[in-house]
């Protein structure tokens, strides 16, 4: 009986979800600590200077020193940046790590919902963030961990309220649909998925729930559309930039999604190549030390009932990966890659997961030791192995390169505007406008120097200055390309008179 309570504390759920959280948390630091740029992007420094500038009580516009041209923070939705802002002011630390501790937060929300839904085989649940897609967007600045957060909490929203058809889960379903696009303007399909809830109950002639859930996703579309509204008064854009047409061709544009698809499949990497036939022989291999063709019926033997989870996350996720694979058919931006099809994979891995936790003890413990198989070595690999080399590697970590960054800025005076800026002076110095010269193919034409003057005149700046280093000869104009040549090698600015 001595060792009783030591069982008790082992079996312990919420120990258990604690622990993955901890060594999680600690993962995020070290990461950003060691990198050379803390895994921030030029999103990321967008972000990070909006919540600087929320902090410093400017609003959503930043610095205006052309009065033609909008600072007006409208091309990603203000909701990412003002948690920051939030984090930032309550702990003081600055927005670097506000970003960081936001990630951390959230992913505990990840896990509170977790808990929530899987009860006490959650902890299981909870490694599938072990996966290489989710270790590396998670250590990343991007609103896409709130997103994911967004997701869970519309799945909890939309489940309990169809088993239960408590009020209380229709106010979930409405503010997760509405963070859901406060954090990226994808997730407007947040409030669409709620309305096609309310269809459901249409067609079963449940009048009340569907009204409510017609009303509680009509709430976040009205909000949202006045948002948008505003943004087109203040940039003459609903989402303050051009979206001009995807630069591939049909057979690429297939091609990019395929070698995404693949990547997505990759457990130990973010990559279409590394790593990709160790997965699958992972995967093989524990499917056939765990799992018998009986375990994989039993998986079809479920009630009805007992596919409303699954069928919600693989619902959720397959509207997500609709949607964003039209949008990049009709707009050039990012390739596809962990970042735009992370929260499809999380849903995929979260509908299949939630399928095998429905089978009783006998068939769910085979299911388990596979799943504890690939993601005990995803977690070596992605958390242990790259922690290590982290730690081993010899590269400037963070805050070298903000000292560096800081002193190469010592230079230019407040109230300037730069172009072809490092992209961490956007945050760590808010006193200057950031130009962004027209490149292809995120811009119909390449813009030439000339061009670049006459827009950005008349001015009341202290002056104009491009900042010298490598330049995509194929992206820009020859103009640009022999200014920044010219000077690269003797200066850290040119100023354009």
């Amino acid at each position: 009986m001595a060792d009783y309570p030591i069982k008790r504390i082992l079996k312990s759920t919420n120990l258990w979800l604690l622990l993955i959280f901890i060594v999680y948390s600690i993962f995020i630091i070290i990461q950003s600590k060691l990198q050379p740029d803390g895994f921030l992007t030029s999103d990321s420094t967008h972000y990070l200077q909006m919540a600087e500038n929320l902090l410093n009580g400017n609003g959503m516009t930043t610095i205006n020193l052309v009065p033609e041209i909008s600072t007006y923070f409208a091309t990603w939705p203000i909701g990412y940046p003002a948690l920051i802002a939030i984090a930032s002011f309550v702990t003081g630390v600055g927005v670097f790590w506000a970003a960081k501790l936001v990630n951390i937060l959230l992913l505990g929300l990840c896990f509170v919902l977790i808990k929530c839904l899987f009860k006490q085989r959650a902890p299981i649940v909870g490694m599938i963030f072990f996966i290489s897609t989710f270790t590396t967007v998670f250590v990343y600045t991007w609103s896409e961990v709130p997103f994911i957060f967004g997701m869970i909490w519309l799945v909890y929203g939309i489940v309990n309220y169809v088993e239960a058809n408590k009020i209380r889960y229709a106010f979930h379903m409405m503010f997760a649909a509405l963070f859901l696009f406060f954090m990226r303007y994808i997730g407007l399909i947040g409030a669409g998925i709620v309305g096609l809830i309310g269809f459901y109950y249409l067609f079963s002639k449940q009048w009340r729930h569907m009204l409510t859930c017609w009303i509680a996703g009509s709430i976040p579309m009205l909000i949202a559309g006045i948002y948008l509204f505003y943004n087109y008064l203040q940039t003459g854009l609903l989402t303050g930039m051009e979206r001009i047409p995807r630069a591939e061709t049909a057979s690429e544009f297939m091609i990019m999604l395929w070698q995404g698809l693949v990547a997505e499949f990759n457990t130990l990497a973010t990559s279409s190549h590394v790593y990709v036939a160790e997965s699958i022989i992972i995967l093989l291999v524990g499917l056939l030390l765990f799992v018998r063709p009986r375990h994989i019926r039993a998986l079809f033997s479920l009630n009805r009932r007992q596919f409303l989870l699954p069928g919600m996350f693989l619902f959720v996720g397959l509207v997500y990966f609709i949607a964003i694979v039209y949008m990049r058919w009709n707009a050039h931006f990012d390739p596809f890659n962990f970042r735009l099809l992370g929260p499809a994979t999380l849903m995929l891995w979260l509908f299949f997961i939630s399928w095998v936790t429905q089978l009783k003890q006998r068939d769910w413990a085979r299911w388990r030791g596979f799943l504890l198989l690939v993601l005990g070595i995803a977690f070596v690999m992605n958390v242990g192995y790259n922690t290590y080399t982290s730690l081993l590697s010899p590269s400037p970590d963070y805050a070298d390169t903000v000292n560096k960054v800081q002193e190469t800025y010592e230079e230019i005076p407040a109230g300037s505007i730069i172009a072809f800026e490092n992209i961490h002076a956007r945050y760590l110095r808010p006193d200057l406008q950031y130009i962004k010269v027209h490149f292809q193919p995120y811009f119909a034409e390449k813009e030439s120097v000339k061009a670049l003057r006459e827009r950005i005149s008349p001015n009341h700046a202290a002056g104009v200055y491009l900042q010298t280093g490598p330049i995509r000869e194929d992206r820009y104009h020859d103009s640009f390309i022999k200014l920044i040549k010219s000077a690269r090698d003797s200066e850290d600015f040119v100023k354009l008179e």
